[in-house]
């Protein structure tokens, strides 16, 4: 199985351990948040462990000092990241991805490659008009207070409150495309978004901003791990 394979398939089972949700309202279950209510709760919790250990420690002292852990039921913490972060290190993204609980930390390090023309690192962060989206790619763009934010502000902008959605179908005949994503009305949900007539997102119901290619493959993981052995070795 390839590595965007593997992607594809653990953003469907996630998608489908939430009951197949739908962006576009909120979703709950007996009136409470569904992130809030087990198994969802226990489930973002897994999510969160897919994040550095140091920022890890650091958001439970924070937020849950007696809880003693993250879960879905830190309702003052975005998940989505942690999601996303879990996707990637479960189709053995090893250190192609940059794990993290936001968005911003891939969608600046992506802007930053396509700025260099590194075109064939692991994730590049394009303007929307560049190229078609692939399944496997990821759709960011920011939120909040910084939805006017533009993809040519990210480099000489700080952190922003940010958001990023993996591409898993495409439906180029009716210029469609399908992207899962987590904390999406409390709970991981798909999201439709609209292409133009080459493949190329053209949705302006969400700021989206920025198209990170994702190269990563196998081979390119293996490599990066050969990389960091002889690093340790020296």
């Amino acid at each position: 199985m390839s590595f965007i394979d593997a992607v594809k398939a653990i953003a469907f089972k996630e998608w489908e351990f939430f009951g197949k949700d739908e962006q576009g309202s909120d979703h709950f279950v007996h009136g409470a948040p569904k992130e809030t209510v087990e198994p969802y709760a226990s489930r973002i919790g897994d999510y969160w462990l897919s994040i550095p250990s140091d920022d890890y420690d650091q958001k439970v002292k924070q937020y849950a000092p007696k809880l003693g852990k993250l879960d879905g039921t830190i309702r003052v913490l975005p998940w989505s990241a942690a999601f996303i972060s879990y996707v990637m290190q479960s189709a053995g993204a090893g250190h192609a991805f940059p794990y993290s609980s936001g968005h911003y930390t891939w969608i600046r390090k992506a802007i930053e490659n396509a700025a260099a023309q590194k075109h064939f690192a692991p994730l590049v962060g394009y303007p929307l008009s560049s190229y078609p989206l692939q399944v496997g790619d990821l759709i960011g763009g920011p939120r909040g207070e910084y939805s006017k934010l533009h993809y040519e502000d990210v480099l000489k902008t700080g952190w922003f409150k940010s958001h990023s959605d993996l591409i898993v179908e495409i439906d180029r005949e009716k210029r469609k495309a399908y992207a899962i994503g987590g904390n999406v009305g409390q709970s991981v949900a798909r999201t439709e978004v609209d292409l133009d007539a080459d493949g190329k997102l053209a949705d302006g119901k969400r700021p989206w901003f920025v198209h990170i290619r994702n190269n990563i493959t196998v081979d390119l993981v293996a490599a990066l791990h050969g990389q960091d052995e002889l690093v340790m070795a020296g």
